[in-house]
């Protein structure tokens, strides 16, 4: 069953926020910061937690 689309603003300002943590840990990766791409990492994977409960 196809579920309908999520309109949600909050959804929405999440998935931007956990994608800026994601691009952040990339940024890190090549200056090869690995603490600080492992951290932004770690607050995009919850807030991926946060986004399915808005």
């Amino acid at each position: 069953m196809i579920q309908p689309k999520d309109t949600s603003k909050g959804h929405f300002y999440v998935s931007l926020v956990k994608s800026g943590f994601r691009m952040i840990a990339a940024c890190c990766l090549v200056l090869g910061n690995l603490v600080g791409a492992g951290a932004s990492l770690f607050v995009a994977e919850l807030l991926g937690v946060v986004e399915e409960m808005v």
